[in-house]
């Protein structure tokens, strides 16, 4: 009888090790888990609205004649190249000339190119080169040129004197 008592012990004191060390173990699963919930509901406050990215910063890689914000080339053309500070890869998102409205070849996947019969704008990377050919016509050509990174965007506006 005696031996039957302390093998029933025995049993219920290895049940209630290994309740106790079950128990632990979740008690730690559960701390770690609320910290780390903690850490990142604190990662997520910001006191920018959501969605607001920073403004495009552009520097041309030589100085370029601008007023009020439009840049002016010569009649006899000329080549411009401007390198994106902050954003490592934006595409091309339209160009308008006079009215007229020019689209990167998006059918060929393409959004980085725009060719026109006066103008090419080409980015790769971060970097945007913007090709004037020769102004023969007795008008100014004016050209606006937009570029994204997603949400963001950036019109460079152009004028090209007459010749």
């Amino acid at each position: 009888m005696k031996t039957l008592k302390t093998c029933r012990r025995t049993r219920f004191a290895e049940r209630k090790s290994r309740l106790f060390a079950k128990g632990r173990k979740t008690a730690i699963h559960a701390i770690a888990f609320v910290m780390l919930s903690a850490v990142f509901l604190a990662s997520c406050s910001s006191d920018d609205p959501e969605g607001k990215w920073d403004p495009m910063i552009w520097k041309a890689e030589v100085p370029v004649q601008a007023t009020n914000g439009v840049y002016t080339v010569s009649a006899t053309g000329s080549e411009i190249t401007f390198v994106c500070r902050n954003y490592s890869s934006p595409w091309i998102e339209n160009a308008v000339s006079a009215g007229e409205y020019h689209y990167p070849p998006r059918e060929a996947n393409d959004y980085h190119t725009i060719t026109a019969d006066w103008f090419k704008a080409e980015i790769k990377g971060n970097q945007l080169k913007v090709t004037f050919e020769d102004n023969e016509t007795a008008k100014e050509r004016p050209l606006e040129l937009t570029v994204t990174a997603g949400d963001i965007f950036h019109t460079f506006k152009f004028i090209q004197y007459a010749n």
